[in-house]
């Protein structure tokens, strides 16, 4: 079972029945700045003049927006600007409310001390994420988005990068630019490296043709030259491109192999979403799925950002499913799913991280079968997407899933299920600071489950009950204000915690600007060449620190980005650090005595670390080592549900007997 504290509680997901919640006292450990790991740079051709530009405006503070349709390169330049040597925070919005983007980024910035994972409030989450002053890049930004204009508006010290199909931060000091397609010269340059062979004399007439009708489109640049390395005559490519981009997309998928039809299927149930090699092959049941997405890649059909994350652009949704929905059962693929990622949260095969990376695809697949009313593979789907969801404090889209699946197991009337979704969402409205919601879902719970004789699954739920009822507002005496319950209390102390950091942190500067000590340095040179790795710095956080570590402000001057553009601007990068200390890992409590730390910052310039520490990588993960470690580090009961649990109806996640995507209307 995972075990997350939030406020003054414990909030503990067993395998059988549900949360449970648990008193617990308040400590708040170190939310440390994270190790820079720098990863390797998108190569970009033809965008030396858009990445000059964006650099000049981010260095003088101001956020920059890039807009324009699916496939001219949006991603790979956020990605590029992302790995300067400024402190950044790349998330991908997509489906993510903007609670769970806030965690996002705190996931990126920070890296906890605690051996139990800690879930920040969104008004902690706002606090660490703007005293980080770091560069927030958010990529695949829907249309229509409030939440780059909230962040703008709630992070001042830190600046915006934006990136998305329609223009989204409105006017004031943001620029917002349309991204073109690629120079005639820089497209013929992709087009090369993508054939991987030169052009013939005789061919040269018909690849301009080729560039011109796609529009210097790098996707479509590099499609058409996999097909003519295929075996398409450039002539017969040039005319299909001629009618549109989408007869290059149905032409590329129109001869695949039998595994890389069911492979990029599975995919195009997801459109957009971002996966890992092991959950195709899980979904689609593929052998040998590593070198069937490799190959689909290479053909333009499928976008790989990092080693081993997969998913198929959104833009070449409407082109291929139709052609491919017959490659895969739904019912098959949900069940596939179902045991990779209920083997991933037990531990046995990929661990948190692989179930927090699966689990952006498993909530696609869930929309997906809610469109087709396949309610019991929204049951099951929500089932195991709910705990990934929980621990890994995605905690919005944690409601949003258990929302889905109560209302599907009403519709088909599976009472079991749905007291399980009661009983979660009322932990939701509890963690939210709703305790009549709170109190309500859980009397529904546990009305269910005793009509069910379901007798462990009612003591969780009347154990919570009590929990949520002792905790509420105080009555309090002599007519006065109710008395905050111990969640709220918590919180609020947590936010007081916070702007104390702050405080001190400001005083700290301004005693050492007035000692004359040595300003903060801005941004370093930009060294040549990416590189795939990096060392922490001696002054980072180690293993055994605690305290939050808050950016000081940086020292006058100019500042030198990328490529030399200068900004009169001073840079974010800090020289010290201020430490709360919490006492030792086994002592609950807060030092009423914060100590300032005098050790440089964590570097941010890339490099290969010829240094003994280990370097961090930036996908989350459970490790051994807590303050090396991006994702939530897990408490785990050895203690395994075992026969006759109630799995099957209120919690169980067991196999799904649903229609074909084929036969259910696709």
């Amino acid at each position: 079972m995972y075990s997350i504290l939030y406020g003054s509680s414990r909030i503990t997901l067993t395998s059988r029945s549900g949360t449970r919640l648990q008193r617990s006292e308040l400590v708040l450990r170190d939310p440390g700045l994270r190790h820079r790991w720098t990863a390797p740079a998108p190569v970009l051709l033809g965008r030396e003049e858009v990445l000059a530009a964006a650099w000049r405006e981010i260095l003088d503070g101001r956020p920059v927006e890039f807009h324009g349709p699916c496939g001219f390169g949006k991603s790979s330049l956020l990605r590029n600007i992302a790995s300067g040597e400024r402190r950044s925070a790349f998330v991908r919005v997509g489906r993510n409310p903007l609670e769970d983007v806030l965690q996002l980024l705190v996931d990126e910035l920070y890296v906890s001390a605690d051996a139990e994972p800690v879930k920040y409030s969104g008004q902690v989450c706002r606090q660490l994420v703007r005293h980080s002053r770091a560069l927030i890049v958010l990529d695949e930004v829907p249309p229509g988005s409030r939440i780059p204009r909230q962040l703008a508006d709630a992070l001042p010290g830190c600046v915006l990068l934006v990136g998305g199909e329609r223009p989204v931060l409105g006017g004031g000091a943001a620029t917002s630019r349309l991204l073109p397609g690629l120079p005639q010269d820089a497209a013929f340059d992709l087009f090369v490296r993508s054939l991987g062979r030169t052009v013939r004399d005789a061919e040269l007439p018909a690849v301009r043709r080729l560039l011109e009708a796609v529009r210097g489109r790098p996707l479509s640049v590099r499609q058409a030259a996999a097909l003519v390395r295929a075996g398409h005559p450039v002539e017969a490519v040039a005319e299909r491109a001629a009618r549109g981009v989408r007869e290059l997309d149905r032409m590329s998928a129109g001869r695949l192999s039998g595994r890389e039809r069911k492979a990029l299927a599975v995919l195009a149930l997801v459109a957009g979403a971002l996966v890992p090699g092991s959950w195709v092959a899980a979904a689609g049941d593929i052998a040998y799925v590593a070198q069937t997405l490799l190959s689909l890649h290479e053909r333009g059909l499928v976008e790989r950002p990092e080693e081993d994350r997969f998913g198929l652009p959104v833009c070449l949704e409407d082109s291929v499913r139709d052609l491919l929905l017959d490659a895969v059962s739904l019912s098959a693929t949900v069940n596939g799913l179902a045991d990779w990622l209920d083997s991933a949260l037990d531990g046995e095969a990929h661990g948190l991280t692989g179930a927090l990376e699966g689990a952006e695809g498993v909530v696609g697949l869930l929309e997906f079968a809610a469109e087709r009313a396949e309610w019991r593979a929204v049951i099951r789907l929500a089932k195991v997407a709910e705990a990934a969801l929980f621990a890994g404090r995605r905690w919005q889209q944690w409601k949003d899933v258990l929302e889905r699946g109560e209302d599907a197991a009403r519709r088909i009337g599976d009472r079991a299920s749905e007291a399980l979704f009661s009983h979660q969402l009322g932990t939701v409205a509890y963690v939210e600071d709703r305790p009549a919601d709170a109190a309500s879902r859980l009397r529904q719970a546990l009305q269910l489950r005793v009509a069910l004789g379901d007798a462990a699954g009612a003591e969780l739920t009347r154990a919570n009950l009590a929990h949520v009822e002792a905790s509420g507002p105080g009555r309090g005496e002599g007519g006065g204000p109710a008395r905050p319950s111990p969640l709220r209390r918590g919180l609020l102390w947590l936010a007081g915690l916070a702007a104390l950091v702050v405080v001190i942190a400001a005083v700290r500067a301004a005693v050492a600007g007035a000692g004359g000590g040595d300003p903060s340095p801005g941004p370093q040179q930009h060294t040549s060449g990416p590189v795939a790795g990096g060392s922490p710095s001696p002054g980072g956080p180690s293993g055994g620190a605690s305290g939050p570590r808050v950016s000081f402000g940086p020292g006058p001057g100019p500042v030198t980005g990328p490529g030399g553009v200068t900004s009169s601007r001073p840079g974010p990068s800090p020289s010290r650090s201020v430490a709360i200390i919490t006492g030792g890992s086994k002592s609950p409590g807060v030092s009423k005595s914060p100590s300032v730390s005098k050790s440089p910052s964590v570097s941010r310039s890339p490099g290969v670390s010829t240094s003994e520490s280990p370097s961090v990588s930036r996908s989350p993960g459970v490790s051994t080592s807590p303050s090396r470690s991006k994702g939530p580090i897990i408490r785990r009961d050895p203690v395994r549900s075992g026969p006759g649990s109630g799995r099957d109806g209120d919690g169980d996640r067991g196999p799904c007997e649903c229609g074909d995507v084929a036969s259910a209307g696709g």
